[in-house]
Order: structure tokens, then sequence, then C-alpha cells
């Protein structure tokens, strides 16, 4: 059920369904690690089963609350386990490579849903609640009869969000939504072509920022990055670049298993 607090706000409701997830995560992550474990699908029905199943639960009840947050830092944590990327990744790259949507886009979804149900009920009580209702008396609150219909699917509201992000890589997709190539990879082949896609792996550049080396250049004297690794240094120079391997065909499939750059 939903723990219900004297002012609404849902914070401990939505603390204990963060421990919950938390706990859930924890069972996903003996399933994989950086370079061994089940595929992507494998990984992402789980999540949806396991994880996004405690999350999404009367979701329109708490949507609103400014608690929220505890509930998709835990998320953010699925989907790196799906994706096999680093915690610096930027976060609008987890959705899309792990072809979960946004928490909050879920939410709203649902809550729309939700008040288009009630809009085909117009003898339940709670129908007084939704339009004769009360004056907002907190600046704080966010009641569910203030939030703007949208009348857009999921798919409308995440490419809009997508198009106006501004993430390292961006050009690689351009229909969210859509599953990026290399999902049937082998969990070694997908955390490194995930790495490499948002630009936040184990390279030089990125140890050195962690503190974990001395030096961030590559062997040649450059700043060794993953676009570094992948489209300037000559030993390890892909044909076509990040794009030719976001493709991710028999030459990528076959470069990524020949790098020996662990990532």
């Amino acid at each position: 059920g939903v723990r219900l607090d004297r002012t609404l706000t849902f914070r401990q409701h939505l603390e204990n369904v963060k421990d919950k997830i938390k706990t859930r995560n924890n069972i996903i992550a003996k399933l994989a690690g950086s370079s061994w474990g089940c595929h992507a699908n494998v990984l992402r029905t789980s999540a949806l089963a396991l994880v996004y199943s405690m999350a999404d639960y009367c979701a329109p009840v708490w949507a609103r609350s400014t608690h929220c947050k505890k509930v998709d830092v835990q998320l953010n944590n699925t989907m790196r386990i799906i994706t096999g990327t680093v915690r610096s990744t930027q976060l609008d790259w987890l959705p899309v490579l792990s072809n979960i949507a946004p928490p909050d886009l879920r939410r709203q979804v649902q809550t729309e849903s939700m008040i288009l149900k009630l809009s085909n009920y117009p003898d339940l009580s709670v129908q007084i609640d939704i339009a004769n209702h009360p004056p907002k008396r907190l600046s704080s609150r966010k009641p569910i009869w203030s939030m703007v219909q949208s009348n857009k699917s999921i798919e409308e509201m995440w490419a809009n969000k997508w198009t106006n992000t501004n993430v390292r890589n961006h050009f690689l997709v351009s229909v969210p939504d859509s599953r990026v190539p290399g999902f049937v990879l082998s969990r070694a082949l997908w955390t490194a072509l995930n790495r490499i896609r948002t630009g936040q792996g184990r390279c030089n550049y990125q140890l050195h920022k962690w503190g974990m080396t001395d030096s961030p250049l590559c062997e040649c004297g450059r700043i060794q990055t993953t676009s570094h690794i992948v489209e300037e240094y000559q030993r390890t120079r892909l044909d076509g670049g990040i794009a030719t391997l976001h493709i991710c065909g028999q030459m990528a499939i076959k470069w990524l298993e020949e790098l020996d750059i662990r990532l």
C-alpha cells in the first residue's frame, strides 16, 4: 500500500520504496558485472519485473511529491546495471541505452491515464476534488489538479526531452525510444560499446580525473579519451569512428573483440 503522512509529502513512503528498490538492485547486480553476465535483454526484463513494478506502484498518488528523486536515484542505478555504464555517465543517456522510458515521464503518463479514466465516471465522489478543488494553500504543494495535460504519448514526450538535452555524442540517437544496436552482444562488448557511446569509461583521461592514474595521456602523447581511442589513436582507430561503432556491424563487433584497452 501507500503510507500517508500528515502533510501528504509521502516522504516516508518514498523512503521505503527507495530501500526496496535498492535491495532488488542488489539482486539484479548479481546477474552481471562489467565484463561478464547476462545479456542486456535479460537484465532489462528482470529490472522491469522486479524494480519498476515496485517503483510504478500507485505512482499517480505520489508522483508530484518533491521526494520522488529518492526513487529516481535508485532507478538510475538500475539502468546503470543494465547498460554497464559508469556513475559519471550523463543521466539522459541511461533510459536510451536501457530502452526504458525516463521515470518522470512514466509517472506523468500514468497520472494522465488515471485522470482520463476518472473523467469517464462523473458520478464518482473524487470528481469533486478534481473539478471543484479547494484553493492551493502552500506554493510547495503540487496537487494533481494543477497538472497541465500534455495529450502526448510517452514516445513523443521522450523525443522532445531528448531533442532538448545536451549530452555527449547526442547525434548517435535520433529516436530515443527505439532499442539501440548491440542489445544482444555479450556483456563485455555491450559494456565497452556503451561506455564509448557516452564518452565515459576507464580511459586515462577519466582515470586521471578520478585520481586513479598519474597522467591523462595516451601512449602517443595526446589525452586519452574514448573518442581518441576510437577515432585518433593509430593502433586502435576504427574507420568511420564512433558513428560506425554505434551501428554495431560486423566490423564494429570485430573491433570491440580485438580492443585491448579495458574500458
